[in-house]
């Protein structure tokens, strides 16, 4: 279920089936906004909105956090404020993944014992096509296989 104020009588409703948190994380490093920072943007709420429709009553897509920042940049506070949203948001959620399209994020996310996962880079087709379309549901059918190999490992 996506995160919606209008849905929260439904959310609470639904508290002890929804264990986890689909966290998108967009990164972008352009000084300037431009149709590839909109694309970025565009492809990982795509993904992460399937994924969600695919996995409705288990999993809240919350909503998606957008970072500009220069290359010469650290990572080093995003990855503290992100690590800082999980740590507040475990108690309700036990699984928390955090989805981007930045792998040094996802890397130091890893490390930090953070669960993440890097999608794709955005198909060259323009966002309205179906083939982007059917790449963005492509990629949320391994979000999905990543949300369900998680749930089995607690399993055991």
């Amino acid at each position: 279920m996506r995160w919606k104020v209008e849905d929260m009588e439904q959310i609470i409703a639904m508290e002890e089936y929804v264990d986890t948190l689909l966290y998108p994380v967009c990164v972008s490093f352009e000084e300037k906004w431009d149709e590839n920072w909109i694309k970025e943007q565009f492809w990982l709420e795509r993904v992460c909105g399937y994924t969600e429709r695919q996995l409705t009553g288990r999993l809240l897509l919350f909503q998606t956090l957008f970072i500009a920042r220069k290359k010469e940049m650290n990572e080093g506070f995003s990855t503290a404020l992100i690590e800082q949203n999980i740590q507040a948001l475990i108690q309700r959620f036990p699984h928390c993944i955090v989805v981007t399209n930045d792998s040094t994020l996802s890397i130091e996310l890893i490390k930090k014992g953070v669960q993440a996962y890097v999608i794709s880079a955005p198909p060259e087709e323009k966002t309205d096509t179906k083939f982007f379309l059917e790449k963005a549901l492509s990629e949320s059918n391994r979000v999905v296989k990543s949300c369900i190999a998680l749930w089995r490992n607690e399993l055991k």
